[in-house]
């Protein structure tokens, strides 16, 4: 593997935890890039491997994630792509959660898709987030962890795969 980009954007700073720990445990050379606090990318056409992730509030993913994926998309489906998502649920939900983030097509090239759990620091929420996600929490079967396995077999997974065909 040569060049992989890591592009996320994180509100509140739990996507970007997981994008680090993608960029620790992958080899050769990888730049990363956050879209909250970017104003241009680099040229997506000198990557092997894109890595894109963001998480997910009220059912959606970051306008930030869809904007790129949709803009990006002919190009991003021709490079080795990995997609992940931040979420609260786990299992079925968090599966469905991950379908409907990114487009169809990326979906279906991506040599990797996973979900890794989610943090809440009521610290860096608003009221009103603090207060619909407190009452998620406790309705729900909600996992507020990291998972670093998750994290290790997604990158594992991303190193195996061979080049991507054009």
């Amino acid at each position: 593997m040569d060049n992989t980009l890591i592009v996320f954007a994180s509100n509140h700073g739990t996507v970007e935890k997981c994008a680090r720990e993608l960029f620790r445990r992958i080899d050769g050379k990888v730049d990363i890039c956050n879209l909250n606090r970017r104003d241009f990318l680099p040229d997506l056409s000198g990557y092997d491997t894109v890595i894109v992730g963001g998480s997910i509030h009220s059912g959606k993913i970051q306008e930030e994630i869809s904007s790129f994926c949709n803009e990006n998309l002919e190009l991003l489906a021709t490079k080795r792509l990995g997609l992940f998502i931040n979420c609260l649920y786990s299992g079925e939900k968090a599966q469905q959660q991950l379908e409907n983030a990114f487009p169809e097509t990326l979906n279906r090239k991506a040599v990797v898709r996973d979900y890794f759990g989610g943090e809440v620091d009521k610290l860096k929420l608003s009221f009103w987030e603090r207060v619909v996600t407190t009452r998620m929490i406790e309705q729900g079967d909600l996992v507020v962890a990291i998972s670093k396995e998750r994290i290790e077999r997604f990158a594992n997974i991303i190193l195996s795969v061979n080049e991507p065909e054009y």
